[in-house]
C-alpha cells in the first residue's frame, strides 16, 4: 500500500507562505494559491481514507456485510494509481469522495448517528475503488452495497436496482449488493434479476443508469466546468441522501444562468476567476426555502462541492458562487493554519443568519460576505444600467454587514495571531470602501433590513434578568396607583441581559421582503411574489416599507395592543418609532426589545395594558442605565 501514500509521506509537507495567506485574506489570490491549496486537501483525503480504513479494521461490524473487506479497495486503487493516476486523482479529489470519508470516519469514532449498516456505509469504498478503475478502463469485478435501491459510482452517476429477485433467491433478498463487472470499455451491475448497462458514454442516459451531467461557462480566457450532482448518497452535508434527478428544463436554466454569472465574475471580478475556476469543481442543487432566498452550504470535507438553490438571477449567482468559494478556501487554509480556537459556544452576533453564530462560524462569515460585498461593489463601480439599483442595494446592505461582525471579532480572544492577522488585512480592504457613496434609496432600504434583522435576532435570543423584569413591572404598578409620588432613578448596577439562544427561532420576513421588492427593479411589486407579499402584509408592514413612519407607528402599536401581539409586531414598532426621531425610550427599545416585552406582557397579564412607547420611555427615564452602550 506504499505507492497511493507517496503524496503524503512526510517528505511531501504542505506549506503556505504568509504572503499568500495575506493575499488569500484580502481576496486577491490567484489560481497559483489554489492549486496549493488543492495539493493540500489531496493529502488530507488521502489520510482521512486511510483513517477510515483502519478504524473499520477495528470495529466487527463494519466487516459484517457481504462486500469483500476495504483493504480490497485501497489494492484497487493502486492499480489504478499505476495505470491512470489522472483518473485516480478525479475521483479522490472528488468533493462528495471527502464528505463520506468525513461522516463515516465520525461515524466510526461514535461521534455521529446514521440508521444504514455499518458495513453499507464503509463499503462506499468499493463504489469510490470501482468509479476510478472504470474511468481507466481496468477489468474488474467487485461486490458493492446497494443503498435505497441504488449503485453509486462517484464522479460517473448512479445505478438503479430495485430488488426483483424471487423468493428462492434468499441471498439477494437478504444481502443488497450488486455485482459489478467492468472489462474491454463495457460495465453491467447485477442485483438478481435486475441488470444495469452502463453506456459507453457515461455522461448519458440508459435504462436503469443516471449520469452525471456538466455544466460549463467559458469567459475570455477562464473556463468554469462544475459536474452538477443530483445523485451522489453523499453529496449533502449530513449524512446519506437519495437520489433527486434534475429534469432537463432546470438544468438548461442553470446553464443559461450560469453562463451569465461567470461573465460577470470574470468580467468584475477577473483576479479572482482564475482562483474560482480552480477550486470548484461539483454543484448540488436543491430546492430554494422561499422568494429571494438562496440555500447554499459547503463542508470543510469537501473542498470544491457546492450545494445550493438556483437564485432568482445571474447576478445573485454569480455573487453565491463567490460566497462559496470564499468559504471552500478559507476551510482549506484551515486545514494548514489554525486561525482560533475551536470555541463552540454560539454567543456572537451574525447578520446574515438567525441563530448565534461560535467564532469559527462567524469567521467564515465574515472571510464569504466580504467576497460578497467585493463582488457587489465592483458590480455597482461599472455603472451598468440593467445591474446598477440592485447592486448598490446589495452592496450597502453586506458592506455595513460585514464591518459590523468584523468590529464583533476585534477583541475576541479564541483569535490565533494569524487569525488576527487575517481579519486586520480584510479591515484595511474594506476600510475605504465605507465612504464610498451609494444611492440614498438603496442605503436606506439596506439599512432598514438590517435593522428588522438586528431587532428581531435580539427579540428572540436576548433574554431579560427575571429579577429586573419583577422590579420593573411593580414599579410601574406602584406607579399609577401613587401618582403624586416622586420616584428616585432606579439602581445602576441592573443585570445585563442574557444570550439564551433559541434553537427554533425564525421569524416572519414579509417587511424585509416588502423592502427588497422596492429595492431592486427585478423585485418588483408586479412579480407573482412581491404581488402575494405585499397582499398578504399588514397595513403598517405596507407603511413601513414605503417609508410612510407615522402610519406605520400607529398600524404597530395597535398590532401591539391586539391580544396576539406578535414579535413582528414589536420589531416594526421599534423601527418605526427610530425612524421618527432618536430618543431614550426608541434607543431602548432598539437595543433591548425583549426587555420592554417582557415588562409589557407582564403588565397585560395583571390587566394593564400602557402604550408600548409610553411604557420604553418610562423605563428608559427611570433605569437611564437599562440603555446599554451603543454596539
Amino acid at each position: 500500500m506504499g505507492s497511493l501514500m507517496s503524496g503524503v509521506r512526510p517528505a511531501a509537507r504542505h506549506e503556505i507562505s504568509r504572503a499568500d495567506i495575506d493575499l488569500l485574506a484580502r481576496g486577491c489570490a490567484g489560481a497559483d494559491v489554489a492549486r496549493l491549496l488543492r495539493r493540500a486537501e489531496r493529502s488530507r483525503r488521502l489520510l482521512m481514507l486511510r483513517a477510515v480504513l483502519d478504524e473499520a479494521e477495528r470495529h466487527p461490524a463494519a466487516a459484517a456485510g457481504p462486500v469483500p473487506p476495504p483493504g480490497d479497495a485501497w489494492d484497487l486503487l493502486e492499480r489504478v494509481e499505476q495505470e491512470s493516476p489522472f483518473d485516480l486523482e478525479a475521483v479522490l479529489a472528488y468533493p462528495f469522495v471527502g464528505n463520506w470519508a468525513g461522516h463515516t470516519l465520525r461515524r466510526l469514532r461514535g461521534s455521529v448517528d446514521d440508521p444504514s449498516p455499518l458495513w453499507m456505509q464503509v463499503g462506499h469504498v468499493h463504489g469510490i475503488a470501482a468509479a476510478a478503475a472504470i474511468r481507466a478502463g481496468l477489468g474488474i469485478q467487485v461486490l458493492i452495497p446497494v443503498r435505497d435501491d441504488t449503485v453509486a459510482l462517484p464522479t460517473l452517476g448512479v445505478a438503479h436496482l430495485p430488488n426483483r429477485v424471487n423468493a428462492s433467491s434468499a441471498r439477494e433478498q437478504e444481502a443488497p449488493v450488486a455485482e459489478l463487472c467492468s472489462a474491454s470499455g463495457r460495465t453491467e451491475i447485477r442485483r438478481g434479476g435486475t441488470i444495469v448497462r452502463l453506456p459507453s458514454e457515461l455522461t448519458g442516459e440508459a435504462p436503469g443508469w443516471s449520469g452525471l451531467r456538466r455544466l460549463t461557462a467559458v469567459s475570455g480566457k477562464h473556463t468554469l466546468s462544475l459536474l452538477l450532482d443530483d445523485v451522489d448518497p453523499y453529496r449533502g452535508l449530513y449524512g446519506p441522501r437519495r437520489p433527486a434527478p434534475t429534469k432537463d428544463a432546470e438544468l438548461h436554466a442553470w446553464q443559461r444562468e450560469l453562463e451569465e454569472a461567470w461573465n460577470l465574475v470574470c468580467h468584475h471580478l477577473p483576479q479572482q476567476a482564475g482562483a474560482m475556476s480552480t477550486v470548484l469543481t461539483a454543484l448540488v442543487p436543491v430546492p430554494a426555502p422561499g422568494p429571494f432566498q438562496v440555500a447554499s452550504a459547503s463542508s470543510g470535507d469537501a473542498f470544491g462541492g457546492v450545494v445550493m438553490s438556483r437564485p432568482e438571477n445571474p447576478a445573485m449567482l454569480a455573487a453565491t458562487l463567490v460566497h462559496e468559494t470564499q468559504h471552500i478556501v478559507l476551510g482549506g487554509l484551515l486545514h494548514l493554519v489554525g486561525l482560533h480556537d475551536n470555541d463552540p459556544e454560539a454567543r456572537l452576533y451574525a447578520p446574515w443568519r438567525d441563530d448565534p453564530r461560535p467564532v469559527g462560524g462567524l469567521f467564515q462569515g465574515v472571510y464569504a460576505f466580504f467576497g460578497v460585498t467585493r463582488f457587489w461593489r465592483a458590480v455597482y463601480r461599472a455603472q451598468d444600467e440593467a445591474t446598477q439599483r440592485a447592486a448598490a442595494f446589495e452592496f450597502a446592505r453586506w458592506r455595513a454587514a460585514t464591518w459590523r461582525a468584523l468590529d464583533a471579532m476585534t477583541d475576541v480572544p479564541a483569535l490565533t495571531a494569524i487569525g488576527k492577522r487575517v481579519l486586520k488585512q480584510i479591515r484595511e480592504e474594506m476600510e475605504p470602501w465605507l465612504a464610498e457613496p451609494v444611492a440614498e434609496d438603496a442605503a436606506a432600504a439596506a439599512e432598514k433590513v438590517a435593522g428588522d434583522h438586528r431587532v428581531a435576532w435580539l427579540l428572540h435570543h436576548v433574554r431579560p434578568d427575571e429579577r429586573t423584569v419583577t422590579e420593573m413591572t411593580d414599579a410601574w404598578l406602584y406607579a399609577i396607583s401613587h401618582p403624586q409620588s416622586e420616584a428616585a432613578p432606579g439602581h445602576r448596577d441592573l443585570p445585563a441581559d442574557a444570550l439564551i439562544p433559541d434553537t427554533n427561532a425564525s421569524w416572519v420576513r414579509t417587511r424585509a421582503d416588502l423592502i427588497c421588492c422596492g429595492a431592486v427593479p427585478s423585485r418588483t411589486l408586479d412579480s407573482p411574489f412581491c404581488a402575494d407579499v405585499e397582499a398578504g402584509a399588514s397595513s403598517a408592514d405596507q407603511a413601513f416599507a414605503a417609508d410612510d413612519h407615522v402610519e406605520a407607528w400607529h398600524g404597530y402599536r395597535a398590532e401591539i395592543a391586539s391580544s396576539a401581539s406578535p414579535a413582528t409586531s414589536w420589531v416594526g414598532f421599534a423601527l418605526a418609532w427610530a425612524s421618527l426621531g432618536t430618543e431614550p425610550g426608541s434607543e431602548l427599545l432598539l437595543r433591548r426589545p425583549a426587555l420592554v416585552r417582557e415588562v409589557y406582557h407582564r403588565l397585560s397579564a395583571l390587566g394593564h395594558r400602557p402604550e408600548p412607547d409610553a411604557l420604553a420611555g418610562w423605563i428608559a427615564a427611570r433605569w437611564p442605565h437599562a440603555l446599554p452602550a451603543q454596539d
